[in-house]
């Protein structure tokens, strides 16, 4: 025999536990949206930081060098070591000027891929909020139904139904 009805206490309780699955989504959701949010902010922070840092000390190093230098060409000193002293020293700020260059280019290369990176994250975002938000939706909605569900079985077999 088929049974007509439901446990009105057992409907009630799917009910919340519905409305709390939605709540729960709605809370991924904006954790997820922060969390992202952050890694990509922190890694271009981050990135930005590195290369200033690398920079300036590339730049106390390049000055050294040219004082060195300076020093150098204000002594007076002849000969072979002299020669190869300044060579030398030509050749470290040539070295650092490209050390320099590639610095900043990978750097704005890592700052362009995590732009990129940043509008993948954003699109991820987009789409996982809106999933979530559906879901959410989605169990309030059940959790509604269930709930009017439970309504209508107690009016009609618990009240009764009523003639005209």
């Amino acid at each position: 025999m088929t049974m007509l009805g439901a446990q009105l206490d057992d409907l009630a309780t799917l009910s919340t536990r519905l409305q709390t699955t939605s709540t729960d989504v709605g809370a991924v959701k904006d954790q997820s949206v922060t969390l992202t949010s952050t890694v990509v902010g922190n890694v271009t922070e981050a990135a930005r930081h590195a290369l200033s840092e690398i920079s300036t000390q590339m730049d106390l190093m390049s000055q050294s060098v040219a004082a060195s230098t300076s020093q150098a060409d204000a002594t007076q000193w002849t000969g072979a070591n002299a020669d190869r002293f300044r060579q030398g020293a030509a050749e470290f700020q040539s070295s650092m000027a490209t050390a320099s260059t590639t610095t900043s280019e990978a750097f704005q290369a890592f700052l362009q891929a995590a732009s990129t990176m940043s509008e993948s994250l954003e699109n991820y975002v987009t789409q996982l909020s809106g999933s979530l938000m559906t879901a959410q939706e989605s169990a309030s909605q059940m959790s509604s139904a269930v709930e009017s569900q439970r309504a209508n079985l107690d009016q009609v077999m618990n009240i009764g139904i009523s003639a005209g």
